[in-house]
C-alpha cells in the first residue's frame, strides 16, 4: 500500500538545498585539511628524511594513503550531493500548461 504525503512545500525544497549546500562546503573543507596536511608533510618530514629512499618512501606514505582516502571521499560527497540535488529537483512541483494539452474545439 503506498502512503499518500503530501509534496514539500516550496519553502521545504528551499531550506534542502541550503543544508546541502552546507555539507558540501564541509566535505571540500575536509579535503583541504587533508591536502594541508600532505603538503605539510612533504614540506617538513620529507627532507629530514632523504637519506635513504626506503625512509623518504616511509615517511610520505601515511600522508599519501590519507590523501587518497581523502580524494575516495570528496568523490563520495559529491556523488551524494548530486543526487540529493536531482532528488529536490524531482521533488518541485512541475508546472501544468492545461491550456496546451486542452483539445482544440474550432468546429
Amino acid at each position: 500500500m503506498a502512503r499518500e504525503t503530501a509534496p514539500p512545500s516550496q519553502e521545504e525544497i528551499e531550506e534542502r538545498i541550503q543544508q546541502v549546500g552546507r555539507y558540501s562546503r564541509a566535505v571540500r573543507t575536509g579535503l583541504l585539511i587533508i591536502l594541508s596536511a600532505f603538503l605539510l608533510a612533504v614540506i617538513v618530514v620529507l627532507p629530514a628524511n632523504l637519506d635513504s629512499p626506503s625512509q623518504a618512501v616511509e615517511s610520505i606514505l601515511m600522508p599519501l594513503t590519507f590523501v587518497g582516502l581523502g580524494t575516495i571521499l570528496y568523490g563520495i560527497g559529491m556523488h551524494l550531493h548530486l543526487m540529493h540535488l536531482n532528488l529536490v529537483r524531482q521533488l518541485q512541483p512541475e508546472p501544468t500548461d492545461n491550456q496546451s494539452s486542452a483539445p482544440d474545439s474550432d468546429d
